[in-house]
């Protein structure tokens, strides 16, 4: 090891982006127009999963998940905080958390920067918009607060959602403190709420990605220090909306014709209703173009920090002797299947199934490989624990660590299938379980119309098969293994699941 690390474990360098498609990287999609050049070489030094999917496509859930372990049916967090059906709203201090573990069973400094949206503490009641602001909730009235550095990291604090970490008080210091004036410009808004582009036309280091950078090398610095490993946490807010880039990557894609999604035309009426919600009533893709330059012109420009974040690595002397993994929250949609908009309400692909790199330490697996496994978001949290050496996971663990297949070896008893779990978005309240299996994708919606999609046949999953007596058989083993993994998972909604699903089966 280098520098001051005298142990034999790896430093973790655990990088996540907010709502990134994984057709924006070449080594999923060959003809994406998005421009990565520093994740296409860590995907050619590393290991690509193929198969990996979001224990829930929203960032309160997915994040929960990626700190304990577990499903939002068991954590709690089962929309974004300070919603309803949230349980839970601020990260309860468990032992189990993943500072925790890795801070006091592992030794490692464990550093944090960038997006939480794992809780925010007492706040101005006034700002809940609705009935939201007559809630009297307990973690509020108690004074509670889990920030990253509550429950056992290092770094920095930014509290709730954080709309693209523009706003926050650390952020507009260290410009004053630099002598640095952004400058947002050419701003751009859609049909469909929230859609939001901008253009920064002050330097790149006026960016929040940019600085959110420069806060992982502090603390890196810092860590580099001690005689102990380190795993630094770096969670960009992009590519979600608001899409702010730089102009310097916004310039790569003004004059670039984008073509449409091939699934952006949605012509089956077989799909479920509630799908509408997040439907753009304008649907000619003209309109969504434009949004799509902005998604990749960020993309590109977070490409760039992990360009920076890697070199400083190599500069630093430990890049051989660091595990890098990078992966996304969830997915975004940006006008796919007649317009649909954001996420949530449809587990479709694009949003549901997101990108997963796994740089190895030196001579910790052959690299330049995809794999075709299928792993989830609990996984992430058992893989950084296993890279750390903690193989005996808590009690209601739901992941298991995908260590030795980033290694190359032989696994026969890997699970078939990996599920992704909804329950509601903002104020509407639904639940939804997803399976893959195969080249299989089953939905369970409940009081909707369920989905089944063959995904070899139909990779765009444009044709829901669910009524295709062909697929008949499919079906039914379909629903009868989403009824195994619930019972396995202590998943609360298998009883109504049985009930709306199993009854004509004998299960």
């Amino acid at each position: 090891m280098s520098m001051k690390n005298s142990s034999n474990k790896p430093n973790i360098v655990f990088i996540v982006t907010d709502q990134q498609r994984r057709d924006t990287l070449s080594c999923y999609d060959a003809d994406t127009l998005c421009q990565t050049p520093n994740l296409d070489r860590l995907a050619a030094e590393g290991v690509v999963f193929d198969n990996a999917y979001a224990s829930f496509p929203v960032c309160t859930p997915a994040r929960a998940s990626m700190q304990t372990g577990m499903y939002p049916f068991k954590h709690g967090m089962q929309n974004n905080t300070y919603s309803p059906g949230c349980l839970v709203n601020e990260l309860p201090h468990t032992d189990y958390l993943l500072s925790r573990q890795l801070k006091e069973r592992a030794g490692y400094s464990v550093g944090h920067t960038g997006k939480w949206h794992l809780g925010q503490g007492p706040t101005d009641r006034d700002l809940f918009e609705r009935n939201l602001k007559y809630i009297e909730f307990p973690d509020i009235a108690a004074g509670n607060r889990s920030l990253p550095t509550d429950v056992g990291y290092e770094g920095d604090n930014f509290p709730g959602h954080g709309g693209g970490g523009w706003d926050y008080a650390q952020f507009r210091k260290y410009l004053i403190d630099q002598g640095l004036e952004l400058k947002i410009e050419n701003r751009i808004s859609g049909h469909y709420g929230g859609h939001f582009g901008a253009e920064v036309t002050s330097p790149v280091e006026t960016t929040v990605e940019h600085y959110i950078t420069d806060r992982a090398m502090v603390h890196m610095d810092r860590f580099m220090e001690r005689e102990e490993p380190f795993m630094m946490a770096i969670h960009y807010w992009g590519p979600h909306e608001p899409y702010i880039a730089p102009t310097e990557t916004l310039d790569l894609y003004r004059n670039v014709r984008i073509p449409p999604w091939r699934n952006f035309k949605e012509e089956e009426n077989a799909k479920p209703t509630i799908h509408n919600v997040k439907r753009s009533l304008v649907q000619e893709w003209e309109t969504f173009e434009p949004f799509v330059k902005h998604y990749y012109a960020v993309m590109t420009h977070i490409d760039r920090q992990v360009g920076r974040i890697v070199q400083y690595l190599q500069d630093k002397g430990v890049y051989d002797d660091t595990v890098i993994m990078f992966c996304a929250d969830h997915g975004e949609s940006l006008g796919i299947h007649g317009g649909l908009c954001d996420k949530g309400f449809f587990m479709y692909d694009e949003t549901c199934r997101i990108p997963l790199i796994v740089k190895p330490a030196a001579g910790g697996g052959a690299v330049g490989r995809k794999v075709e496994h299928m792993v989830g978001t609990c996984d992430l949290y058992a893989t950084l624990l296993g890279y750390a050496g903690i193989s005996d996971l808590h009690q209601g663990a739901d992941g298991r660590s995908f260590e030795p297949i980033v290694r190359g070896e032989p696994i026969e008893d890997w699970p078939d299938a990996v599920v992704t779990e909804f329950t509601g978005l903002g104020s509407l309240l639904c639940s939804q379980r997803m399976i893959r299996m195969g080249d299989y994708k089953y939905v369970f919606n409940g009081g909707d119309i369920d989905e089944l999609y063959d995904l070899k046949l139909d990779p765009h999953e444009l044709h829901n098969r669910i009524q295709d007596e062909e697929y008949a058989e499919v079906l039914r083993r379909m629903r009868l293994r989403l009824a195994d993994w619930m019972e396995e998972h202590q998943d609360h909604l298998v009883v109504e699941y049985r009930l709306l699903r199993l009854r004509d089966v004998g299960a």
